[in-house]
């Protein structure tokens, strides 16, 4: 599977590109939502940070699991849920779940393009899906996750310095 860096890096640089291009109102979408991504983004390998033996690598790693953030996300839009706590930083509730959606959904796919694949379907299936396309690459496969870790970062600093204009503030 990709390092975690890589897993929170593809996640902040989706929801930035999202933010600044669909957006375009940063009021409407605070940095907040930023942070929330990261979580959200290694949010499958929370049995392997907490070291959760009860969980199998499938219940966090299959499709269901973004479906279920999905499925409350629209219940708490539809049913107007709101949280005062939340709202104070001009965040929605709905938002949040649909953020963990998509940050679950694009490690599950990095999981399935990059390395060992992962059991889209548990606990219905235990087939493995996956391309494993780093065993491509005919260098080392820590060499390769290490220099796209390195790349992404590289990409993101480029990408916010020229948008966000980050040398403004040092």
């Amino acid at each position: 599977m990709p390092y975690t860096t890589t897993h929170v890096l593809v996640g902040i640089i989706l929801i930035e590109l999202f933010r600044d291009y669909f957006i375009k109102d940063a009021r409407k979408f605070p940095r907040y939502y930023i942070l929330i991504m990261a979580i959200a983004s290694v949010f499958p390998d929370f049995e392997y940070l907490f070291q959760l033996q009860h969980l199998n690598r499938g219940t966090l790693h299959s499709l269901i699991t973004p479906m279920i953030f999905l499925l409350i996300g629209t219940f708490a839009l539809r049913l107007n849920i709101k949280n005062k706590e939340i709202g104070k930083r001009h965040l929605k509730l709905s938002s949040i779940f649909f953020i963990f959606s998509v940050g679950t959904f694009v490690h599950i796919l990095l999981d399935s393009t990059l390395r060992d694949g992962a059991m889209l379907f548990y606990p219905f299936s235990n087939n493995i899906f996956g391309l494993n396309l780093i065993s491509l690459i005919p260098i080392s496969q820590s060499v390769t996750l290490i220099a796209i870790d390195t790349t992404l970062l590289f990409l993101w600093i480029i990408w916010m310095e020229f948008k966000l204009k980050i040398t403004n503030y040092f």
